[in-house]
């Protein structure tokens, strides 16, 4: 089923793949209104790493059709190329070697046995049918009630998808601040993005909790670790812009209420936003930053280091302080390999990001402000923006663009999947050099 490559590489060159196609589908006459290729490029890999930074407006410079291909984008990039082809191999009845379950795992990054990685696919599939079901029945009531006629089905169904697979797109004419104050849309939004977030192991577990009474322990961390981080972002944005005239100021009482939960749910890397974000006061938009940073829960459709790379430095973190030399947490040791997995996640994140800014800073003439909050943006797969109109990548030059649609591509696929792909591993050692100390701190 799939070539004689490494899982990374597969990975890789999968998602590379996709992009190319929706670059050329989106450059079809009928599915735009004069976009150049450039910006089909780049939609094309905002699209497939469900971020959202836009270069054009989607809703004046693409047709049905072209919101149609975006759609579609988005669900196979959220879902993943490799775990979709499964289903397909599955339904079509194509049995799969022991290969190609290796290569479905290391996307799925899945603890199961290969063999169990059929059933989680399943799941996968199931689950996703059913939660955006519910977010397309909703939506599309809504939408019909507020007069969008024979469009609503397809405004429920494009935004459930997006907001599902943490993608910062929406198609609406005056963008998603037209319903800032609608409780029904932005509560239906929040519960798809929250879902999408939490990571396919998470909502199987959940699904299956009635039965086995059990949550993993990658469940408990992402769920206390979501969970405490949805309330410091919902509290930064009432806090900080409570009486910000620019943003929620000048709103009535349940509409800052109702902006100040979704924009502290949305940098978890969805990436819709109801106010302004080049009016945000700083403070608010360096708590964003650190948001979209973090991003979302592994093997979910979201970016960032992953919620469970941050526990897991905190869980460090609280050993030392106490002097203990396993990590452990809920009665279960974590074992080294992930230790040294999580420092390298943050450190090669952070390298790129600020690598990124940089460069972003220099061939575009923007503040370090701007071009961090850009990058972040980019890295986490989120879409927001502090540029003007539909965001900073409209003015950006061919340069620019590219840097960012670099910088989405390696949030999205992981900073160590795509250097691991890019490099040749050497040949195991059969020795090992002798012991010696350094001076830490």
């Amino acid at each position: 089923m799939f070539p004689r490559l490494s899982a990374p590489r597969l990975i890789v060159l999968a998602f590379a793949a996709l992009v190319l196609i929706g670059t050329l589908l989106l450059k079809i006459p009928a599915a735009n209104n004069g976009i150049s290729w450039m910006d089909a490029f780049f939609e094309s890999v905002s699209a497939v790493t469900v971020t959202g930074l836009q270069a054009v407006v989607p809703a004046e410079d693409f047709t049905p059709l072209g919101q149609a291909i975006l759609a579609g984008l988005i669900q196979l990039g959220g879902l993943g190329i490799m775990t979709l082809a499964t289903v397909g191999a599955l339904l079509i009845g194509r049995r799969m070697g022991f290969r190609d379950l290796l290569v479905v795992r290391e996307e799925l990054a899945s603890p199961d046995s290969p063999r169990n990685v059929l059933r989680l696919v399943g799941q996968v599939a199931l689950i996703t049918i059913l939660v955006e079901a519910v977010g397309v029945v909703i939506l599309t009531v809504r939408f019909a009630v507020a007069g969008h006629g024979v469009g609503s089905l397809g405004l429920g169904l494009f935004h459930s998808i997006a907001a599902f697979c943490n993608a910062g797109f929406d198609i609406f004419e005056g963008g998603m601040a037209t319903y800032a104050g609608d409780w029904t849309v932005n509560l239906t939004l929040i519960y798809l993005i929250i879902a999408g977030g939490l990571g396919f192991p998470v909502l199987v577990n959940l699904y299956y909790y009635r039965r086995v009474r059990r949550l993993t322990l990658q469940s408990k961390l992402v769920l206390i670790t979501s969970a405490v981080l949805l309330v410091v972002g919902v509290l930064s944005v009432a806090l900080l812009e409570w009486t910000n005239p620019r943003t929620l100021g000048g709103e009535p009482l349940g509409t800052k209420v109702l902006m100040s939960l979704f924009q502290g749910v949305s940098p978890r890397t969805a990436g819709f936003a109801t106010v302004t974000y080049s009016e945000m006061h700083d403070p608010t938009l360096m708590v964003q930053m650190a948001l979209m940073f973090i991003g979302t829960a592994p093997v979910s459709t979201g970016g960032g280091i992953k919620v469970t790379t941050v526990a897991l430095l905190f869980l460090i973190l609280l050993s030392q302080v106490r002097g203990h030399e396993d990590i452990s947490a809920f009665g279960r040791r974590i074992p080294r390999s992930l230790i040294a997995k999580s420092v390298t996640v943050m450190t090669l994140s952070t390298l790129l990001v600020v690598g990124a800014a940089l460069a972003l800073m220099i061939s575009a003439e923007v503040s370090l402000l701007t071009s961090l909050f850009e990058i972040t943006s980019a890295f986490g797969t989120v879409g927001l923006s502090l540029g003007p109109g539909y965001g900073l990548a409209t003015e950006l030059g061919p340069f620019g663009k590219i840097l960012l649609a670099l910088v989405m591509f390696a949030g999205r696929v992981g900073p160590i999947t795509l250097a691991v792909a890019l490099s040749e591993r050497d040949k195991p050692r059969r020795y090992s050099y002798p012991e010696e100390e350094i001076a830490i701190g």
